[in-house]
């Protein structure tokens, strides 16, 4: 009886897997540098969108780097990260970046 139910409800046979979604298109993007550190959950926040929008930035590290964190405080006044730079000019706060990130992905 409660197999005839299952079958029933599902249909009779199992339903195959749903299609995997396909990559998003990246159309040209700007020159994009972000300021970073590893251990920065906001930071871990983006790099997790980026990666799964599929885009590549160049990354600068505020604590591997001295020089990093000396020339983000020089361009914005802050050492604030995530910071991303966009053509030169700087976007803080993780899900600002990641809204502007997603408005430059377009799906296929």
């Amino acid at each position: 009886m409660f197999r005839r139910l299952i079958k029933r409800v599902l249909g009779g046979a199992s339903q195959p897997p749903p299609a995997r979604p396909q990559p998003p298109v990246v159309g040209p993007l700007p020159h994009l540098v972000l300021y970073k550190y590893d251990a920065c959950p906001y930071c871990r926040k983006v790099l997790r969108a980026l990666d799964r929008l599929g885009i590549d930035v160049e990354m600068q590290d505020t604590r591997q780097d001295p020089e990093a964190r000396r020339a983000l405080r020089a361009k914005t006044g802050r050492t604030q990260v995530p910071c991303l730079f966009i053509d030169g000019e700087p976007m803080f706060e993780s899900d600002d970046i990641i809204d502007w990130l997603e408005a430059q992905v377009v799906e296929a």
